[in-house]
C-alpha cells in the first residue's frame, strides 16, 4: 500500500514524522522496555539486548519512511534487522516469541504515532485521518516485516540444524572408528549410553520417493516399535539417518509406513555392539537396495546375514546363482513358482506333506513341481545339494536384484 494522494494529509503525515526522529533512541528504549514488560522471557541480558537493537533499528526505519514519504514497497528488513534476528535464533528464542514481540511493540508504536498527532495540534478532522494512515501504514509494516523475518528466522535455524546435524554426524563416524575412543565422554555428547545394550537402524529415502516425512520421524517411529526408550537419531545427509535404539528386544520391526528402505541390526552390547549393529543394520539395507525392494521396507540383518554375506561382489553373486540353478533361474512366473516350492522343501526338511502344508497345495503338486524344477536343473535336486540351497536362498532374498 502507499500513503494517500492527498497533499495536505502527507504533509502532516511528514511532519508528525519528523518531529520524532529527535526521539528515536527514546521511543527504542520505551519499545524494548514495553515488550520486556509483556514478555518476561526475554528478560535474560543477551535476549534484551537483541530486542533493543531490532526495536532502535525499525524505529529509525519506520521514521526516515514516515518522513520521507516512502512506501512499504520501498521498506525491507535492514542488515541490522536481520543480524538480531539470526541472533535470536542463536539464542533459542522461538519464532512464536520473535513475531509476537513485533506484534506486541506495534501497539506500543501506534499509541506514540497518536500521541505525536495530539502534540501537533491539527484541525480535527485532518487529526483523524493522520493518526488513522500512520496507524494503517503501521499495521502494513507489520505485515511486511513479519514475513521477512520470517523468511530470516527459518534460513538461520535450518542453518543451525545443518551445522549441528554435521558436527553430530562427525562425532559418530568417530565413535564408529576410532579404536581409542573414551565411552565416557559420549553421554553429555549424544545423551545416549554406549556401555548399555544397542540396535542399529539404518534408513535411507527411497530412490523413488517423490515426498515424504523427515527420515528423523520415520526413525523414531520404528524405534518405537521396540521399546519407548528415546532412541540415538543421527542425520547423515538429506537422504540418510542412522539410529540406535536402546533394547535386548530382537523382534523384527513393521514396515515403515513412509517412502524409505531401511536395515536393521542385531541387538548388541557396549561400544563394540553399539559398531557390530551398525555395520550389519548397513549391510541389511545395503541388501535391501541390491533386491530392489519396495518403499517401507524394513530389512532384519538376522534373516539375510547368508545373502549379506554372498552378495558383497553382486555380479560374482549372480553369475553363482545363474551356474547353480541353470535354466530354473529364468525370470518367470513358473520358475519362480518351482523356486519357491523347492527352497520351502528344503526348509522342510525333503518332506513333501510339511512343504504342502508350508505352500498351501496337495503334496502331490509338490511332487509334480519338484520334477519340473530337477528337468530344468538338469540333475536331481539332492545332488549339489548346499550349492542348489544357497543359491536358492539368495534368490529368494535378491529376487530382482539378480537380474540387473
Amino acid at each position: 500500500m502507499c500513503l494517500s494522494s492527498d497533499v495536505s494529509l502527507r504533509t502532516a503525515v511528514r511532519q508528525v514524522a519528523t518531529e520524532l526522529v529527535p526521539e528515536a533512541t527514546a521511543i527504542a528504549d520505551g519499545l524494548t522496555a514495553y515488550v520486556a514488560a509483556a514478555m518476561p522471557e526475554l528478560k535474560q541480558r543477551d535476549a534484551l539486548d537483541l530486542v533493543w537493537a531490532s526495536c532502535d533499528a525499525n524505529t529509525r526505519a519506520l521514521l526516515h519512511a514516515l518522513s520521507h514519504g516512502h512506501t512499504l514497497a520501498e521498506m525491507g528488513p535492514s542488515d541490522e534487522v536481520i543480524g538480531s534476528t539470526r541472533a535470536m535464533v542463536q539464542q533459542g528464542l522461538s519464532h512464536d516469541a520473535v513475531t509476537r514481540g513485533y506484534r506486541v511493540g506495534l501497539s506500543y508504536w501506534c499509541e506514540r504515532w497518536a500521541q505525536a498527532v495530539e502534540r501537533r495540534n491539527l484541525e480535527m478532522s485532518l487529526a483523524v485521518r493522520v493518526a488513522r494512515e500512520g496507524t494503517t501504514f503501521l499495521l502494513g509494516w507489520l505485515d511486511l516485516i513479519t514475513e521477512r523475518i520470517s523468511a530470516e528466522y527459518r534460513d538461520e535455524a535450518e542453518r543451525l540444524a545443518r551445522e549441528g546435524s554435521l558436527a553430530r554426524a562427525a562425532y559418530v563416524r568417530g565413535i564408529l572408528g576410532d579404536d581409542e575412543f573414551d565411552v565416557s565422554t559420549t553421554d553429555m555428547r549424544l545423551g545416549y549410553d554406549l556401555t548399555g545394550d544397542h540396535r542399529a537402524l539404518v534408513l535411507a529415502r527411497h530412490p523413488d520417493a517423490t515426498d515424504s516425512p523427515p527420515l528423523d520421524s520415520t526413525a523414531r517411529a520404528l524405534a518405537g516399535a521396540l521399546t519407548s526408550t528415546g532412541p540415538l537419531v543421527v542425520r547423515v545427509d538429506v537422504d540418510t539417518i542412522w539410529c540406535w535404539i536402546s533394547t535386548r528386544d530382537s523382534r523384527p520391526v513393521p514396515a515403515a509406513q513412509a517412502p524409505v528402505l531401511a536395515g536393521l541390526g542385531r541387538p548388541s552390547t557396549g561400544l563394540d555392539g553399539f559398531r557390530r549393529s551398525h555395520r550389519q543394520a548397513c549391510e541389511a539395507l545395503r541388501v535391501a537396495r541390491l533386491a530392489g525392494s519396495g518403499a517401507g521396507t524394513v530389512v532384519d540383518f538376522g534373516q539375510v546375514e547368508v545373502t549379506a554375506l554372498c552378495s558383497s561382489d553382486p555380479a560374482q553373486c549372480r553369475t553363482f546363482v545363474a551356474d547353480a540353478l541353470g535354466r530354473l533361474a529364468a525370470d518367470t512366473d513358473d520358475a519362480r513358482r518351482l523356486r519357491e516350492t523347492l527352497h520351502v522343501f528344503f526348509e522342510c526338511n525333503s518332506n513333501f506333506r510339511a512343504a504342502a502344508a508350508r505352500l498351501n497345495v496337495h503334496h502331490n503338486t509338490v511332487r509334480y513341481r519338484l520334477d519340473q524344477a530337477e528337468a530344468l536343473l538338469g540333475h536331481p535336486p539332492g545332488e549339489d545339494r548346499l550349492r542348489l540351497e544357497l543359491a536358492l536362498h539368495l534368490s529368494a532374498h535378491l529376487g530382482s536384484g539378480l537380474s540387473d
